[in-house]
């Protein structure tokens, strides 16, 4: 049920890109990589229709987010549905994986996957990647995501509904972003930059380190941006 990638919806970019055989893009807008695809409709569909049943007595994850999400919320998935998940985003993580190795050698994945040493002698053990945490945001006017990380190694978000209008109501700034993602990235230095904005569409999905900063700006309008996000770490 992997996406193909609708190239009528893609944004336009000027970092350099490495298309992979299935359609997707491995961006390098600064050092680390992002890897940028599409996941099928079916499978948003049965995120937000998971995430219906999803209650703020039982799974308000709002607590452990930097997220303000004051008029919205954010919401856990439980462990089978994270489960029937991972099978599913690992095709796009082996994607990802593989086309790093392909076009830079193995060194990079094995740094991603390697355990920490139990001791000063012992050979070097290499993990492998299971979906840790698995969550869904309903972001609403004013809501916002200061700038932030994940835990883990590898972070991702797809966005599920992506309403129109919360790009055209901008306000009076010389940075206008309501909606967007942006990423972060360097220290500032001429001619150089350190965000990489984007502005999203449902289905549309990113995977990155889980160490790389980005934020999510307000929007102004009434409207509801739902995205979700997750976490693998190495076992």
């Amino acid at each position: 049920m992997a996406g193909e990638m609708n190239n009528t919806n893609t944004f336009r970019t000027n970092s350099a890109t490495i298309n992979t055989p299935h359609g997707d893009k491995l961006i390098y807008p600064f050092g680390p990589p992002i890897f940028q695809s599409e996941v099928h409709t079916n499978f948003v569909a049965d995120l937000l229709k998971e995430g219906k049943k999803l209650t703020i007595e039982k799974d308000d994850w709002r607590h452990r987010l930097a997220g303000q999400m004051k008029y919205g919320g954010s919401y856990i998935y439980d462990k089978d549905f994270t489960s029937k998940s991972e099978k599913y985003l690992l095709n796009y993580v082996e994607r990802f994986l593989t086309q790093l190795t392909d076009s830079f050698g193995d060194g990079v994945v094995n740094r991603l996957l390697k355990k920490d040493p139990v001791g000063v002698d012992s050979e070097p053990e290499y993990g492998k990647l299971v979906l840790d945490t698995i969550w869904i945001n309903y972001q609403h006017k004013h809501d916002f995501n200061p700038i932030h990380t994940h835990t883990g190694k590898l972070s991702f978000v797809i966005f599920c509904e992506v309403p129109k209008e919360i790009f055209e109501e901008q306000a009076v700034s010389n940075t206008k972003n309501a909606g967007e993602i942006i990423f972060h990235y360097g220290e500032h230095f001429e001619l150089t930059g350190q965000q990489f904005p984007v502005t999203p569409y449902k289905n549309l999905l990113f995977i990155f380190p889980a160490n790389l900063q980005h934020t999510v700006p307000p929007f102004w309008v009434d409207a509801e941006r739902i995205s979700v996000s997750g976490n693998f770490v190495a076992v």
